[in-house]
């Protein structure tokens, strides 16, 4: 079968591997989309100063599945052959996915009105739901998402669902400004325009973001400083965001505001990609708006390559496997 991994660094190639083994209590899975999460899988292709976990070749890429149960383990009962699921597992045309009700990356049923592009964002439902509710949005306060790649854009539309007064989408691209236009922004901020912090206040009548979203990764760390800036007195920041360089702390700017960590008290339940599940079959997160490419597995390293040199081309990006 086939499956991506990145051979060298700045690299991905389509290569043949084994299938793999099934266990009792796994569902083996036909993909048929996955969907690349840039931040996070051009950790695994790109050497990162100070990183010490890369190694190569990296065979760990990506984690948003879906498609058709192809065989079932023996203990299987949830799940039947022909049934439509997600999972998270990496980039490859065959996977063996677990069905416990402990595992970390789990098998999640699609509902009947999901389409196979919108299917893979199930898996989003669950780490978007927790960041919500740890920023705690109150109806009628302004939020703020800094940076507007895949995560950025899905925290706009998440955002939405706690009735904000405003929800503003900063980033340094009107690309990716128009996308989170469609995701449901209210205003948008080039970044690379205007003073950022200035903006934000003249948008909320002086007094800031209550919460802003940093979904900024990787080595724009300067853009932490806005971040700050722009929360207001007694708000809250989530950190979101992988950085590979050290961030900074502004003199005084957290003493009246709260730093929260996107990882902490992370609440596990499988039941929450469900809850997401349900938003994306009535219409309430609408993810097929961000999706900016759609390729078939073989275009894999092409697309890769404009991800790692010109990630501002995209939003979402669909592989086919079907």
């Amino acid at each position: 079968m086939k499956k991506l991994i990145s051979p060298e660094p700045d690299k991905v190639a389509v290569v043949d591997v084994p299938e793999p083994a099934i266990g009792p209590d796994d569902v083996l899975v036909r993909s048929v989309r996955s969907l690349i999460s840039a931040g996070s899988e051009l950790k695994r292709i790109t050497r990162v100063p100070g990183q010490t976990d890369q190694t190569w070749p990296s065979h760990d890429l990506g984690y948003a599945i879906c498609g058709e149960v192809i065989q079932c383990g023996e203990n299987v009962e949830r799940f039947r052959v022909g049934d439509r699921v997600a999972t998270m597992q990496h980039h490859q045309e065959i996977v063996a996915s677990p069905t416990g009700p402990d595992v970390l990356k789990a098998t999640i049923p699609i509902p009947a009105g999901i389409s196979w592009d919108d299917a893979p964002f199930i898996i989003w439902g669950r780490s978007c739901w927790n960041w919500t509710m740890k920023a705690d949005i109150a109806i009628g306060e302004a939020v703020a998402v800094m940076g507007l790649g895949l995560v950025g854009l899905l925290m706009v539309m998440w955002s939405r669902l706690r009735g904000p007064g405003r929800v503003i989408g900063i980033d340094l691209h009107d690309s990716r400004l128009e996308l989170a236009a469609k995701a449901g922004a209210d205003e948008l901020i080039n970044a690379s325009e205007v003073n950022v912090a200035e903006a934000v206040a003249d948008l909320t009548g002086g007094r800031g973001a209550a919460v802003t979203f940093h979904c900024v990764a990787g080595g724009a760390v300067k853009s932490f400083e806005d971040t700050q800036r722009i929360t207001a007195s007694g708000g809250r920041v989530l950190n979101i965001g992988h950085h590979s360089l050290p961030l900074t702390i502004l003199f005084r700017e957290f003493l009246s505001k709260d730093l929260l960590g996107a990882g902490t008290d992370y609440d596990y339940d499988h039941r929450l990609f469900e809850v997401g599940a349900r938003l994306i079959e009535r219409g309430a997160l609408p993810v097929s708006s961000i999706v900016t490419h759609t390729a078939h597995y073989s275009e894999a390293p092409a697309i890769y390559e404009m991800l790692r040199c010109t990630p501002e081309q995209a939003g979402a990006v669909l592989l086919c496997w079907d």
